[in-house]
Parts: structure tokens; C-alpha cells; sequence
């Protein structure tokens, strides 16, 4: 799969930001800083590769991080057997499973469904990002959180833009004539 880096860096940068931001990640109920995090996954996601494809980061106990990249729709460790091997052994229960949706929205798949179901004694919470969204998952809660973020500009021009008073103000002035 080499071949297919673009950014034979994508990995340290993940780990990077991951070793600046740990101490305030919050998984179940992502902040800023997660946030921060989850974006620089989503980046390598869509950038470092020859095409946008499924990246995965699993975070363990003792915080060690384990990477994987595959296809735009399927994401494994076949293929990434060195990260599970050469790394520290993954310790128990595995604080987030996080994984992109490269070309969709924050949602899990039926083979995602199977994933936590398979996983729910030893995983704590489990992340999706799609496009500028994220869907956080407890497993033990049940509790999901989905966020939608990025930039948002105004439009250019605003056509007969009126407040939320300026339109209530118009419906009384209608009923009113409507009753004379």
C-alpha cells in the first residue's frame, strides 16, 4: 500500500498532535481540543493519501495510539500488522476507536454497528468523522453526541432580511386586519 502515501509523515503528525493534546481530550463530549485532534485525523484522512481514504486510531489505556489506514469505504489493521507488533502491547479497555468516513457523513455503517458490538467489553467510546461532523459514542452509556463544524460565512447580500421582532411585528399587523 505505499504506493499509495502521499505524506509519508501522516502518522508522526497524528502522534504529534496527539502527545500536545492528551491532557485535554475528552472523548464521550469532544472539546475544542479533541476537536483539534479529530481534524488532524480528518486531514491525513483526505490528504496523505492518493485518493481520500478510512483512517483509524485506536487509543489505548496507557494512551498509546495505533494507526491504520485502507480503503475510501473499509479500514483495518490487515496490511498495518507493524503497529500492533513493533509498538508497546495494546493495554485494556481501549479508551476511543476512532475512524473516518472519508466521502460521508458521521455515521455508523452496519459493519461499524458490528465492530462496537464485537468490541463493547474492551472499548469505552468510539468516534466517527465525516464531512466537517463527528458522531461520539459511550458504549457503556449508550449516550451519542453529533457535531457539525467548520466555517461558515454570511451570504454576500441579504435580501429583505428582517429580525425575529420585524416578523413578529408583520404577523400581528396581519391578524389584526384579518379581524377588522
Amino acid at each position: 500500500m505505499n504506493e499509495e502515501v502521499m505524506n509519508k509523515n501522516w502518522k508522526k503528525n497524528i502522534r504529534d498532535a496527539y502527545k500536545q493534546l492528551k491532557d485535554d481530550i475528552e472523548w464521550l463530549y469532544p472539546n475544542n481540543t479533541t476537536e483539534t485532534f479529530l481534524s488532524v485525523i480528518w486531514n491525513a484522512s483526505q490528504k496523505a493519501f492518493d485518493i481520500p481514504r478510512e483512517v483509524q486510531v485506536m487509543v489505548d489505556s496507557n494512551e498509546n495510539l495505533y494507526i491504520s489506514y485502507g480503503t475510501p469505504g473499509f479500514v483495518s489493521f490487515e496490511g498495518h500488522e507493524d503497529e500492533l507488533i513493533n509498538g508497546a502491547p495494546m493495554k485494556l479497555p481501549i479508551k476511543c476507536w476512532i475512524h473516518t468516513h472519508p466521502f460521508g457523513t458521521a455515521f455508523w455503517s452496519m459493519t461499524d454497528w458490528k465492530s462496537l458490538k464485537t468490541w463493547k467489553p474492551v472499548l469505552e467510546s468510539a468516534i466517527v468523522l465525516g464531512d466537517n461532523e463527528y458522531l461520539a459514542y459511550g458504549l457503556d452509556s449508550q449516550i451519542a453526541k453529533k457535531v457539525m463544524f467548520g466555517v461558515m460565512e454570511p451570504p454576500e447580500t441579504v435580501v429583505n432580511y428582517k429580525t425575529e421582532e420585524e416578523e413578529l411585528e408583520i404577523k400581528q399587523e396581519e391578524i389584526k386586519k384579518e379581524e377588522e
